[in-house]
């Protein structure tokens, strides 16, 4: 699916790499430093850290995601790996990050145990997830659209809850610190906001229900994108949780 979205992903609306930013600011910004990023996409993270001066490591599962990063920066390692697997040495990287990634794998905690094991001691292990933001109720009846709808029987679901806090203590981190996330985008029209949507995960969910319930999800959410839209504009509005740890010295 992964393959299918990396032409647009993220470009509609540069939502990741906002967060990306973010994450930056929080970790500890030592320039020359090895970063590892784990499910990279296009970039959000591994490109903020490249201009910050880091040596980046960028690997994702889509082949295309990694086409797309090699030709925005030529110079970063960028490979296509498996998350679960990760074919890198021990103790190898003084970070790794792997941005709104654990969520969409199969194995969560494997995936973080590789993280582990890469990262040298004493190195730190950031992870970020999908996580709520207020906004005053605006978004509510939008979500209530789609909460109506159920995917169909056998249907494979793309993106799945985590608890982060159990994973970081099974890991053996330490020094575990948690904070929030926010971004504001402006949105020019409800096509483009639904634009955005069928660039990202939403696809997976949306690929899941029957082919009518597909069609009436869309006319529903745009309705209700209009009705946001002539009632003071649309902002995308949304947040994220930052887990970040420590590898045990």
């Amino acid at each position: 699916m992964f393959d299918e979205l990396a032409e647009d992903y993220d470009q509609v609306l540069p939502l990741c790499a906002r967060f990306g930013e973010q994450v930056l600011e929080l970790i500890d910004d030592d320039s020359g430093a090895e970063l590892l990023d784990v499910g990279a996409g296009r970039g959000a993270v591994a490109l903020a850290a490249a201009s910050r001066g880091w040596h980046v490591t960028a690997v994702d599962a889509s082949s295309q995601m990694v086409d797309h990063l090699r030709a925005a920066d030529p110079d970063m390692v960028v490979r296509l790996m498996d998350a679960h697997a990760l074919a890198l040495p021990d103790d190898s990287v003084d970070v790794a990050v792997a941005a709104l990634l654990l969520h969409c794998v199969d194995d969560p905690a494997q995936v973080l145990a590789e993280m582990v094991r890469v990262t040298r001691p004493g190195g730190q292990v950031v992870i970020t997830v999908p996580g709520p933001v207020d906004d005053g109720g605006r978004w509510d009846r939008f979500y209530e659209v789609g909460a109506g709808f159920r995917p169909a029987p056998g249907a494979v679901q793309v993106a799945r809850p985590i608890d982060v806090d159990r994973l970081v203590a099974g890991a053996g981190l330490e020094d575990a610190w948690m904070g929030s996330l926010e971004v504001r985008l402006p949105v020019s029209s409800p096509r483009e906001l639904w634009e955005w949507q069928m660039s990202h995960g939403f696809v997976g969910f949306f690929r899941s229900l029957a082919p009518g319930d597909q069609v009436e999800l869309e006319r529903r959410a745009i309705d209700e994108l209009w009705r946001m839209h002539d009632d003071g504009g649309i902002e995308l509005h949304r947040g994220a949780d930052v887990h970040i740890a420590r590898v045990r010295r």
